[in-house]
């Protein structure tokens, strides 16, 4: 199966954000920084990692083209930055794993969108009935999942 080593690949990067989670939360609680403190010092370690990892894989950073991209394409690091913050304030009110389900659902619902509308250039995919009947069900494990965090207490 072709797509078998990408799969692994994508539920190794789906294990480090928990981890990540969790260990920035420990960073957070034991230096006293605050939430968004905590991320910026996240992105300043992956900026360093990203630098090594360039430089280890493709032997350095080369220059972009600045002047081919739009404004709108430097937004991804300003987005996660809110994406990493969001996620460190509900994390403790509602748990990592709750947490981390309702953002998957939100990125698969916006990626929904963003499939079926073309933008940013992505390719336009149609949405059918499977689609939503695989969202459908894991916002109802969600809802359940959340209703049963609230019954326990």
């Amino acid at each position: 199966m072709k797509i078998l080593p990408y799969v692994l690949i994508s539920l190794l990067g789906g294990a480090i954000v928990p981890l990540q989670l969790a260990i920035v939360n420990a960073f957070r609680e034991s230096t006293q920084a605050s939430q968004i403190q905590s991320t910026f010092y996240l992105y300043l370690g992956g900026a360093l990692a990203s630098l090594v990892l360039s430089y280890l894989m493709s032997g350095g950073i080369k220059p972009p083209l600045i002047e081919n991209a739009t404004w709108w394409m430097w937004l991804p690091g300003f987005l996660g930055s809110f994406y990493i913050l969001f996620m460190f304030i509900a994390a403790p009110k509602i748990g990592a794993g709750n947490t981390l389900l309702w953002v998957f659902l939100g990125q698969m619902y916006f990626a929904l969108i963003l499939n079926r509308t073309g933008l940013f250039g992505l390719e336009v995919k149609t949405i059918d009935i499977y689609k939503i009947s695989g969202l459908a069900l894991v916002t109802l494990g969600g809802a359940i999942l959340i209703y049963g965090e609230t019954k326990a207490k």
